[in-house]
């Protein structure tokens, strides 16, 4: 039997239906500034999904850098260079060059990890969307929706909010078979939900020790045996 690799395949769960969804009701009031947020427990796609999303939609994509706390010239100035806009040196000509530059083109802009940044940014991306007109969705876990809710004005402008889910059942058989032609039953997928508590990365991970020991008995079936076994392999390495 040929060996089996496991291949780069983007895979729509639940979670993306729902975010494609969501961001056609974003469109929806394309013209206007306004907020989206994407929350969760880490694990379950979320930076994946906008990835994939702004790869095939010309969106911005901006991943939050812990240094940027202190410092919201960097942010700006990083901004700045995703829509290939020379940086200026100061906030203000910073905050104006990238707004001046997404009026002409006000497409969807994610920022992710929004959490690790102090409060008072959200004030600040409220500012970025109301004077660019281009929708902002910012992605982060849990307690980031408790955070625009206790800003009025923030949670005013959030027009769409999605909570990403565990992984489902019928999820975990689908990425086994698109990404690695292995074939599960419900009941060998069960293991790696309750495993992994519905969290995407472990099963991606518990998925290639599995890979590997189909490899090794030269099989594309797997038994509830092998999975264990995947698992346990897993385990060993949290």
């Amino acid at each position: 039997m040929e060996q089996i690799k496991l291949k780069p395949v983007f895979v729509k769960t639940r979670n993306v239906r729902n975010f494609e969804v969501m961001m056609d009701g974003l469109a929806l009031s394309e013209g206007e500034g306004r907020l989206g947020i994407v929350y969760g427990r880490a694990g379950r796609g979320k930076p994946r999904t906008s990835q994939w999303y702004q790869a095939n939609n010309g969106c911005i994509y901006l991943r939050m850098i812990t240094v940027w706390r202190t410092s919201e010239l960097y942010f700006l100035q990083m901004l700045c260079r995703e829509v290939g806009v020379l940086p200026p040196y100061r906030k203000g000509p910073a905050f104006t060059a990238f707004t001046d530059k997404m009026r002409s083109d006000p497409r969807p802009v994610f920022l992710d990890e929004m959490e690790k940044l102090p409060k008072f940014f959200l004030d600040l991306v409220r500012d970025l969307s109301d004077e660019s007109k281009a929708p902002f969705i910012l992605i982060g876990e849990d307690e980031l929706l408790g955070y625009m809710r206790q800003n009025r004005k923030v949670w005013s402008r959030t027009f769409q909010q999605l909570q990403f889910d565990p992984i489902e059942i019928k999820d975990i058989i689908i990425f086994a078979t698109e990404t690695a032609g292995l074939k599960l039953t419900p009941q060998v997928a069960k293991l790696f939900y309750l495993s992994s508590e519905g969290d995407f990365r472990i099963v991606k991970r518990d998925i290639l020790n599995l890979v590997q020991i189909a490899n090794a008995k030269g099989t594309t079936e797997v038994t509830e045996d092998m999975a264990k076994i995947a698992i346990k392999t897993g385990l060993a390495g949290r």
